[in-house]
């Protein structure tokens, strides 16, 4: 999957909140509070929510890659049917 630059920084960010919220649960976890689980779930969670849900800020990027999508030919595909 290829994320473009607004995509990337987004993962980053999200990726900068839950490590240390992982990071944190699992020591928590390893000194014997089960309070940590909570923490490492929670952490996994953001990053999964964050690739799988669209929100509304999210829209008009959807909308736009559809649209050149079915204007634009793939640069991978005109490739292919170039050598053939």
């Amino acid at each position: 999957m290829k994320l473009g630059i607004l995509e990337s920084i987004t993962f980053v960010g999200t990726l900068a909140v839950a490590i240390p919220m992982v990071y944190a649960g699992g020591s928590l976890y390893l000194s014997g509070e089960p309070i940590g689980l909570l923490f490492v779930g929670l952490g996994v969670l953001l990053v999964v929510a964050e690739h799988v849900l669209t929100t509304p800020q999210d829209l008009p990027f959807v909308a736009v890659e559809k649209i050149a999508g079915g204007v634009l030919p793939d640069p991978e595909e005109s490739e292919s049917n170039d050598e053939e």
